[in-house]
């Protein structure tokens, strides 16, 4: 299968021509695979990784790019050659949105620097969540991915995740509590006793917080869960009234920022139902509660010292229930919760709690206990 890359010499006919490099390397025929191609100064590593993220289809027995790079690794191939903007092999796989985490982990499986820092100082993290490659993200954390290496401009990962949306903050939140052993309520998506990962997962009925796949489950944790399970009451809760005409709509600030920066984006963060700003679930009408998760965001001043009192914004995952918190309805309760999200929040800018509607106009939110951070 010939390579969509223009090279010349001993090294284009390595690149572009041989059905199987073995050929190549066993003959005596190739390029000295510490060296590079083109003027860019391209790696071999880095032209396995650029040609697969290129070529969706070849011939039988060609797209064997994670066996060739396996192959040249075997070979001595070595795994952090720079081209002339400093990027390695590992730079380009988790640099574009066309994502090959094999490739990305057998690379690093070869010793491929996971901080090598390119000629801007930045690291294959930064790629990776500015394109909101959630799994190539875990990846790099796994291999011991520095948050605290800056780049040229003095900006590290851990100054920087928060403004890649919610799901790179949920996935570099993970991993940060992970290296510092901690742990966080409703951090997995899963079964609280057993671990499985159900959709139909439900509510402990007391703290509304621990989830269970069955009744089986939630009896055989009942005397662990317990000590920690804390019912809603006056002491640990906030009552809020929700005001439905604050904004119009809202928009997703990472994503908006991915579009004019030309990388792709998730069209369904920018629909109506995601983007609106007032909204009540059905059946309220009939009385019935409704328990939530809810993501409550503090006004934005661009200065942490600037504590603003303007409407909190308020909304579940789906958006089935949307709304602001006027400060003037309750001003305790409003000063309550602004505190938790501050001292206990996601960069002091948000954070995720139990809730239950009662009515339009009446929501409690369970403040004592924070939840760890969302991927919405």
């Amino acid at each position: 299968m010939t390579s969509k890359f223009s090279t010349t010499g001993r090294g284009a006919h390595f690149c572009q021509s041989q059905p199987d490099p073995s050929q190549a390397v066993e003959g005596g025929t190739a390029p000295d695979l510490e060296g590079t191609e083109t003027p860019f100064k391209t790696g071999y590593a880095s032209f396995v990784v650029l040609g697969a993220q290129r070529m969706s289809q070849g011939p039988p027995g060609s797209m064997r790019h994670l066996d060739t790079l396996k192959y040249l690794f075997s070979k001595g191939l070595p795994p952090d050659v720079e081209d002339i903007t400093g990027y390695t092999a590992l730079h380009h796989a988790t640099t574009c949105p066309a994502a090959n985490d094999d490739l990305t982990r057998c690379l690093l499986e070869n010793k491929a620097d996971v901080n090598h820092r390119n000629r801007y100082g930045e690291i294959s993290l930064f790629g990776a969540m500015q394109l909101n490659l959630i799994p190539t993200i875990d990846i790099l954390m796994a291999f011991g991915a520095d948050l605290d290496l800056p780049e040229s401009g003095g900006i590290t990962v851990r100054k920087h995740f928060l403004a890649c949306g919610p799901k790179v903050t949920a996935t570099i939140a993970k991993w940060i509590r992970k290296q510092a052993g901690e742990d966080a309520l409703r951090a997995e998506k899963c079964c609280n006793q057993c671990g499985k990962v159900d959709s139909s997962l439900k509510n402990c009925g007391r703290c509304k917080i621990a989830r269970y796949c069955s009744n089986e489950c939630q009896k055989k944790s009942w005397p662990s869960h317990k000590k920690n399970c804390h019912p809603f009451s006056d002491s640990n809760t906030v009552t809020l009234k929700p005001y439905y005409e604050a904004w119009e709509m809202t928009f997703p600030t990472a994503e908006t920022t991915r579009k004019a920066m030309g990388y792709p984006t998730n069209a369904s963060s920018f629909s109506e139902v995601q983007t609106r700003a007032a909204h009540t679930p059905k059946n309220l009408d009939r009385g019935e509660h409704k328990s939530l998760v809810i993501k409550v965001q503090v006004p934005y001043t661009g200065d942490p010292s600037i504590v603003s009192t303007t409407p909190l914004m308020v909304y579940t995952k789906k958006r089935d229930f949307a709304c602001a918190i006027r400060r003037s309805d309750a001003p305790a309760e409003y000063d309550r919760i602004s505190h938790v999200v501050r001292t206990e929040g996601v960069g002091g800018a948000k954070a995720y709690f139990a809730a239950e509607l009662e009515s339009k106009d009446k929501l409690l939110v369970k403040v004592s206990e924070v939840l760890a951070e969302q991927p919405w």
